[in-house]
């Protein structure tokens, strides 16, 4: 709670600082083939991640939503939502989501669940397609997406029962994308 206050806090001091604001949506995505195995059978087969966004772009600042969905192999879905933060100039922008939801599904082992956060930090860069300039961000119309995120992901539960100790996953991986400003 105490993370949107200060989100809170922070969108309405640099509001007043932003040219005209701009909500933007955009979704990613990472496809490669994978084969690993971890103990048991691993997950096999092609990795598919996506990452959609929700923002609200004021001169040089973001503030919105995420969900991603990333799907590594015929075995193991992991979903997370959350709040993400964003500065950019120019062309350029770094980015922070907090997943306040993230959740593991298995169908091939005897852990069904895994839920806990997540946190993502992303460097990318995106470029207007339509040629259309704006006051704030400059995101009017269709624009192309590129980043890379370091993500951690810490499974606090398996099957709805705390663990002792967490579980903690740290990757990394390139999404690219498109998006719409309005």
């Amino acid at each position: 709670m105490r993370f949107f206050n200060i989100l809170f806090l922070l969108t309405l001091l640099v509001e007043s600082t932003s040219a005209r604001a701009e909500i933007t949506a955009a979704t990613g995505i990472m496809a490669l083939s994978n084969s690993t195995r971890q103990g048991g059978q691993g997950s096999e087969g092609s990795t598919f991640l996506s990452q959609t966004d929700l923002s609200y772009h004021g001169a040089w600042w973001a503030v919105g939503a995420f969900f991603q969905y990333d799907k590594q192999g015929k075995s193991e879905i992991d979903t997370a939502s959350g709040p993400r933060l964003e500065l950019f100039w120019k062309a350029f922008y770094i980015d922070y989501a907090y997943g306040l939801q993230m959740n593991r599904s298995y169908n091939d082992r005897a852990i069904a669940e895994q839920t806990g956060n997540s946190s993502t930090l992303g460097l990318g860069a995106r470029f207007n397609l339509s040629g259309t300039k704006s006051e704030g961000s400059g995101l009017k119309g269709v624009f192309l997406q590129f980043s890379y995120k370091i993500r951690s992901q810490t499974v606090k539960k398996q099957d709805g029962r705390d663990l002792s100790e967490p579980i903690i996953q740290k990757d990394g991986y390139p999404l690219f994308g498109i998006g719409v400003g309005f």
